[in-house]
């Protein structure tokens, strides 16, 4: 997944910020938050008018919400050919893949290049001296940890 490395690097260079919320704003994403159906934490949609907007739970914390919303910047940058329909509704799409995409997008967006590991720490450990979830600390140190 070397490809999406690529992409947040070059994001993070074109806009000079990791910060979500700064993102959506240089990209005109629109950020709602709102009771989601279904327990969701998150939503993208791309309308057909080009407009982009997340979606995200008004339940979650500070911190999940900088996740959700890392995740689903993901989904908007790197899955430009999907709408929300297309997603839910395609049955043959490899949703999976998809998803790990989005979280590895994530992952290289809110853990910097630059954090020094402390020795000794596990992955759950790291998580929380990170502020990400366990899975984004796997997705990032994959060869590492």
């Amino acid at each position: 997944m070397k490809w999406i490395v690529e992409i947040v690097n070059g994001l993070i260079e074109v806009y000079k910020t990791r910060n979500v919320y700064e993102l959506l704003d240089l990209l005109e994403i629109t950020l709602i938050r709102k009771k989601l159906i279904n327990d969701e934490k998150g939503r993208f949609l791309r309308d057909m008018f080009g407009n982009e907007y997340v979606y995200v739970s008004n339940k979650l914390s500070d911190e999940e919400e900088k996740i959700v919303i890392a995740h689903e910047l993901g989904h908007l940058i790197l899955h430009t050919h999907m709408t929300t329909s297309y997603y839910t509704e395609n049955h043959l799409l490899n949703k999976e893949q998809i998803e790990i995409q989005a979280n590895k997008f994530a992952a290289e967006l809110l853990i910097s290049n630059d954090v020094e590991i402390p020795e000794g720490m596990t992955t759950k450990e790291l998580a929380c001296y990170l502020e990400v979830s366990e899975e984004l600390v796997k997705l990032k140190y994959k060869d590492v940890i």
